[in-house]
C-alpha cells in the first residue's frame, strides 16, 4: 500500500525510535504502530487545496511521552534535510496528540510533573477536555479532595485556573491554589521565555 509521504515519514521515526514495534498499514491516509499490546494510531488530513492540514496521533496509553519522543515529534521536520519538499511540507503541519497539538501536549505533561514533584498528595485522574490549545482535566489531591484544572495556551502566556468546590477547607483551597500560582509560574518560566519553546523540550523536572 502507498502512503502519502508525510505520513510515511512520521510513522518511519516513530515505529524506527519504539523499539520492537511494528507498523500496520490501514489506508494510505492511515497507519497503527504496534507496540507489545499497546498501539499508536496515526492518521494525515488535508486542506481543500491538498497541503497535510495535520497529523493526528492517538496514543491512549502514553507510548509517545514514556519513550520520550514528543520531542522528536516536534522537532520531526529537522531530520528530513535530505528532502526540501518533505521538510517544507513537515514544518507546517500541525501535530495533534490525543486532541492536544504537540505544544499543549508537552505543557500538560509538564503541568502534571510539575505537580507531583511539589507534593506526592497530588495524582492526575482523567481528561474532561481537549482541544488542541485547551485542556481541562480532574486531579485528586490526597484522599477525599478533586478539583479539575482549566489550561489554556495562548501565544504569550499559559493560563492555569482550578476549580475547587466550596465545601473543601479554605486552608486546603489555598494550598491548591498556591501550588498552582507556583506551577503556573514556572511553566510560563519554561514554556513562554524568549523564543517559544526553542529550549523548552526538557520539559520533565529536572530532579525527576
Amino acid at each position: 500500500m502507498k502512503q502519502y509521504a508525510v505520513l510515511e515519514y512520521v510513522v518511519d521515526v516513530l515505529q524506527k525510535a519504539i523499539i520492537g514495534s511494528k507498523v500496520k498499514q490501514i489506508r494510505p491516509d492511515e497507519s497503527a504502530i504496534i507496540d507489545g499490546n499497546a498501539s499508536i494510531t496515526i492518521q494525515q488530513h488535508f486542506e481543500s487545496n491538498g497541503s497535510t492540514a495535520a497529523i493526528l496521533i492517538r496514543d491512549e496509553r502514553e507510548i509517545l511521552y514514556s519513550e520520550e519522543l514528543l520531542e522528536t515529534i516536534y522537532k520531526i521536520q529537522e531530520g528530513a534535510n535530505y528532502h526540501a519538499g518533505l521538510k517544507a511540507a513537515l514544518s507546517i503541519t500541525n501535530f495533534v496528540i490525543n486532541g492536544l497539538n504537540i505544544e499543549a501536549e508537552l505543557i500538560f505533561h509538564a503541568i502534571r510533573d510539575y505537580f507531583y514533584s511539589l507534593s506526592g498528595s497530588y495524582e492526575f485522574l482523567n481528561f474532561a477536555e481537549r482541544d488542541i490549545q485547551q485542556m481541562k482535566f480532574n486531579m485528586n489531591f490526597g484522599d477525599d479532595v478533586t478539583f479539575d484544572l482549566i489550561v489554556l495556551n495562548e501565544p504569550d502566556s499559559i493560563a492555569i485556573e482550578a476549580v475547587i468546590e466550596k465545601s473543601v477547607a479554605p486552608a486546603v483551597k489555598a494550598a491548591i491554589n498556591a501550588d498552582v500560582e507556583k506551577v503556573r509560574r514556572e511553566i510560563n518560566k519554561q514554556f513562554k521565555k524568549d523564543e517559544v519553546l526553542e529550549k523548552v523540550m526538557d520539559f520533565k523536572v529536572k530532579d525527576q
